[in-house]
């Protein structure tokens, strides 16, 4: 290294993680109407060239997203972070997703405690990854109802309805093992 140059040990050591829900098994994420479908999307129901075909479908569409959305709030309310690049595989408004993968950068991962026991039960939340694993788990089994913009196709236009989201038909310890997270990347510093 050139003469002088030093690395100061207070600078962000910023890490990635690649998270993936898998939501293809229909007894853990239903597709049946009632308010523990609709899987878990980052979209609504104008995401799509096909609208839903049913305001239950809609409906459907909107706890998904409800359920996205307490992801990021549980997510975000640990430290600093950004989630980027999600992939998601769902066919159309009508389609309950089956899987979806986000990368999420921390800035500053040291701000993350990692203690406790993960809601399976068993599972001690040894490594940022296991503590990430376990707020998602925990997001998508929280209960939420909140007003929601769905979309009518007997009106032909959206609507604005009172929505609820359960957990999905899964145990805390199905819905852990539904959830991955891997460390991508991260920096160190160098002495």
């Amino acid at each position: 290294m050139p003469s002088g140059f030093q690395q100061d040990t207070n600078q962000l050591q910023a890490e990635m993680y690649r998270v993936v829900v898998t939501m293809s098994n229909t007894t853990f994420y239903p597709t049946a109407t009632g308010n523990d479908n609709g899987g878990v999307t980052p979209n609504s129901w104008d995401s799509f060239a096909t609208l839903p075909t049913t305001l239950a479908l809609s409906q459907a569409r909107a706890r998904g997203n409800m359920r996205f959305r307490n992801i990021v709030n549980q997510l975000t309310g640990l430290t600093d972070m950004q989630i980027r690049d999600i992939t998601i595989t769902e066919a159309n408004g009508d389609a309950q997703a089956t899987s979806l993968a986000f990368t999420l950068f921390i800035e500053r991962p040291a701000f993350i405690t990692v203690t406790g026991t993960a809601i399976d039960g068993s599972t001690a939340l040894t490594t940022t990854a296991l503590v990430l694993k376990n707020e998602v788990a925990k997001a998508i089994r929280l209960s939420t109802s909140a007003s929601s913009r769905v979309y009518d196709p007997t009106q032909l236009e959206g609507t604005q309805v009172s929505i609820t989201a359960t957990h999905t038909g899964a145990t805390a310890a199905q819905t852990y093992g539904t959830v991955a997270v891997t460390l991508i990347d991260e920096s160190t510093l160098f002495d």
